[in-house]
């Protein structure tokens, strides 16, 4: 009789899947005519810097990526000083790569009141796609 207990299925790391949502907004930034630049490793609170030839100024931009929804964000990116941030919703697929990737655009303020936050979880939780669905290739809210 064995007294062993069945295996956890070991989780996969989420960084390349991030990093995979950052180099397609990237690249999607730049074939669009944006100049777009990633930002150093761990920067808090934006991913990408990006903005018009002629912009003097670069927009912060924070990238989510999953291969299936939910997204998993913190709460504080929607708190007032973040409200006016964009963040990009990156749903990759899974590996086999048999659809497009698809970008939802959003300002966070627009979503803030869809995170869903488990009843334990004081900082983090959940946004939906139904959530950010209406935002999907908003791509001329960078143009603004």
């Amino acid at each position: 009789m064995s007294d062993s207990k069945p295996q956890k299925k070991k989780r996969k790391s989420g960084i390349p899947t991030g990093n995979a949502g950052e180099y397609f907004v990237m690249g999607e930034m730049l074939r669009r005519g944006f100049d777009a630049q990633l930002a150093d490793r761990n920067t808090k609170d934006y991913d990408i810097l990006v903005g018009l030839p002629a912009d003097r100024v670069l927009k912060n931009l924070q990238v989510k990526t999953v291969r299936s929804a939910p997204w998993y964000v913190k709460a504080a990116i929607y708190s007032d000083e973040l409200a006016d941030q964009l963040t990009i919703f990156v749903l990759l697929g899974d590996e086999t790569a048999q659809k497009p990737v698809r970008y939802f655009i959003t300002r966070n303020s627009e979503v803030a009141g869809h995170v869903h936050h488990p009843q334990t979880w004081k900082k983090n939780g959940f946004m939906p796609l139904n959530a950010v669905r209406e935002y999907e290739n908003r791509w001329e809210i960078f143009a603004e």
